[in-house]
């Protein structure tokens, strides 16, 4: 009973972090960088939890690219904010806000039988949401820096999406 709990609430979780993000939240400088930077730690602290959890060598595969690819993103948007365009930008948080923090919790608490899917169902969401918010940045956000980082951003979450429901349909 609490598996399912957690997943609906993971699914409504992605559904208001969904919104947010076509809406002011992929837009204004200080929403689109909290989210951006929570994004990649959310990713990286999942991959991990798949890494000691995941029976399936495609999952684990999968997180090994997540953990790569998100830490190098997170490098380049912390030297984009080290250029002058970005000077007088907030820096963003290093730590996960209450939404991402629950559903690492829930990741923990899923039953071995369930946490691939679970991890899955997870990672479809977040980079559907984390594609939605670079988009929306890229179009109408305010730092031309960090709309540049955005754009270069996007394709390699797209790729990411793709590999989610690759491994979902096997």
């Amino acid at each position: 009973m609490k598996g399912a709990f957690n997943k609906a609430s993971d699914m409504v979780g992605g559904m208001v972090g969904l919104a947010a993000a076509s809406t002011a939240g992929g837009r204004s400088t200080g929403a689109f960088l909290m989210n951006a930077v929570v994004g990649n730690l959310y990713e990286v602290q999942a991959a991990k939890a798949a890494l000691e959890r995941s029976r399936s060598e495609a999952v684990r595969n999968f997180a090994l690219k997540m953990i790569d690819d998100h830490t190098t993103a997170a490098h380049q948007l912390h030297s984009a904010l080290r250029m002058n365009e970005t000077k007088d930008v907030e820096p963003p948080p290093q730590e996960l806000d209450d939404r991402h923090s629950g559903m690492i919790r829930h990741l923990i608490e899923a039953s071995d039988e369930d946490f691939d899917s679970r991890y899955l169902d997870q990672q479809a969401m977040a980079h559907q949401e984390t594609a939605t918010l670079l988009k929306t940045y890229a179009d109408e956000g305010e730092n031309p820096q960090l709309r540049s980082w955005a754009t270069s951003s996007l394709p390699v979450v797209e790729r990411h999406l793709e590999m989610v429901r690759q491994i979902k349909s096997h």
